[in-house]
């Protein structure tokens, strides 16, 4: 199966290598300078149309909404060259109306477009650790299956086209709120004379613990930031989409706000690029502006 992989950042470039790896042809697309996917086996397009093709499956996994309408509706997007048939396996975090709006060109122009975006941390990607939530078309999905299977190995059908987005911010929102929570839970545990290493060991394994205390409790520790493998920049977009969400849904949502306006703060402070874990500098801030 031919597979084109449009966006080939921090997590396109490991779903790429997946796919090379799993046996599929790939031919990629970034819009900036790489020689990364030639040097593991696939072939670099010139532009999203040229990576489209003769591509049998098209996956786009890139910024913003407006990415997304470039890569595949734009003067060189994978609509001028996408093969009847051809199913895009649209993995970006972006509005559901946006992406909706795209899924209906595709279909006007004899394809089908999925929602499935990706939850996990880049680093998750490349051992399959990362989860897809594929939503859309039944057959569409059953077509793809040893693309999605190939892509991150767990992944779960969220039913109609949109419930994937939407389970995507229920686990971002639950990502905020354990990053926070993890970022709190150091800092009191310092400010109350505790060894850190001895905390962190006692309760990763105990009811206490979760993913974001085990993996990013020790970066708050080292309180190295960088190289960032979350940054809290590519984080924001995502909460303010969870906000609207919510708001939408008249969902209270206090832990979420709080947590939001953590990362806000960060943002404000230049934070963009640092990691997820650096939310605990705005509460050591904070705490020590509270501080006689």
């Amino acid at each position: 199966m031919r597979v084109a992989v449009i966006g080939l950042g921090k997590m396109g470039l490991p779903i790429a290598c997946n796919l090379l790896e799993r046996g599929f042809e790939v031919t990629g697309y970034r819009r900036s300078p790489g020689t990364e996917l030639v040097e593991e086996g696939g072939q670099r397009a010139e532009s999203a149309a040229d990576a489209a093709a003769s591509a049998e499956v098209i996956i786009s996994i890139v910024p913003d909404a407006d990415a997304v309408d470039d890569v595949v509706l734009g003067s060189a997007g994978t609509l001028k060259s996408m093969r009847p048939g051809t199913v895009h396996v649209e993995m970006s975090t972006i509005p559901v109306a946006r992406k909706l709006r795209v899924r209906d060109e595709v279909r006007a122009a004899g394809g089908d477009l999925l929602d499935c975006p990706i939850s996990g941390a880049p680093p998750m990607v490349a051992p399959r650790l990362a989860t897809t939530f594929a939503s859309g078309d039944p057959a569409s999905v059953e077509a793809v299956k040893p693309v999605l299977e190939a892509i991150s190995g767990p992944w779960v059908y969220t039913g109609e086209f949109g419930t994937g987005a939407s389970l995507k911010y229920v686990a971002n929102m639950l990502l905020a709120t354990h990053m926070a929570a993890t970022a709190e839970a150091m800092l009191l545990a310092k400010g109350l004379g505790l060894d850190l290493e001895l905390v962190q060991g006692a309760l990763d394994n105990s009811i206490a613990s979760s993913t974001i205390w085990r993996q990013r409790g020790p970066v708050v520790r080292a309180g190295q930031w960088t190289p960032a493998p979350g940054p809290i920049g590519t984080l924001k977009p995502i909460l303010e989409q969870i906000a609207g969400a919510a708001g939408a849904a008249q969902v209270r949502s206090p832990v979420f706000d709080s947590a939001r306006a953590l990362f806000d703060q960060a943002i404000a402070d230049g934070m963009a690029e640092l990691d997820i874990a650096s939310v605990y500098e705005v509460l050591a801030g904070e705490a020590g502006k509270q501080t006689p």
